[in-house]
């Protein structure tokens, strides 16, 4: 079936929806496999699915989904480096549950961090002004979008953990995308940066990082 749907891909010259796969298969490979088990593979083999590395931990990845559910082939130089594979993951079948339930609270906890930023982007610089949020572009899709006092475009890319060199590698893509189309420069925040993040970052212009810290406030409950 993977090989099926590569064939699929390769024969249309690159980007298909689900229901051209779909069409292709009946057509070329007919009653082969049932047609839940094309399903399976769409979810599984997709690079940027968080949860097929938990559900299908086996399964060849080598799809890139789009945001309008159209696939391609993937490809690193392309779509970027993979940085959608969760770090740890226990790979036994007891710790499953633990770890997609880790995998969602990470996922969680950036949205509610990422919803208080787009909510006092002033905390960040002052001037900033909301465009959009979870902006889908050729190259990924942005966490936040804002403006500056000078009218530059600026990247916002949160990530919960210290930063990595994927995440460099990610906003470097969105700047050099909307750097096509005028101004922009980027403010990357993570708990930590480790000193080979700052070093690559200080070899992207217009780039800055920011630490963020989270502060808890508690108050009594009454019995």
């Amino acid at each position: 079936m993977a090989d099926a749907i590569r064939e699929a891909l390769k024969a249309a010259g690159g980007r298909l929806s689900r229901r051209e796969i779909k069409d292709y298969i009946e057509s070329h490979h007919a009653n082969e496999w049932e047609p839940s088990t094309l399903t399976a593979h769409m979810y599984a083999c997709a690079v940027n699915n968080p949860k097929a590395y938990i559900h299908h931990k086996n399964a060849q990845r080598f799809l890139f989904r789009k945001p309008d559910d159209t696939f391609e082939l993937y490809d690193e130089q392309v779509h970027g480096p993979n940085v959608w594979a969760p770090l740890d993951v226990t790979t036994d079948n007891d710790g499953d549950d633990e770890a997609e339930q880790l995998l969602e609270a990470s996922i969680s906890l950036e949205r509610d961090l990422e919803a208080h930023l787009v909510r006092d982007l002033g905390s960040i610089e002052p001037g900033l002004t909301f465009v959009d949020r979870q902006v889908s572009n050729d190259v990924g899709r942005v966490d936040v979008v804002a403006k500056d006092r000078d009218g530059t475009t600026v990247i916002l890319e949160l990530k919960v953990g210290e930063a990595s060199d994927a995440a460099i590698g990610q906003i470097a893509r969105y700047l050099g995308w909307y750097g096509r189309q005028g101004k922009v420069r980027g403010i990357l925040i993570a708990a930590d940066f480790p000193e080979q993040i700052k070093y690559a970052a200080s070899a992207i212009p217009n780039l800055e990082l920011r630490r963020f810290q989270v502060r808890f406030q508690f108050e009594t409950v009454s019995l």
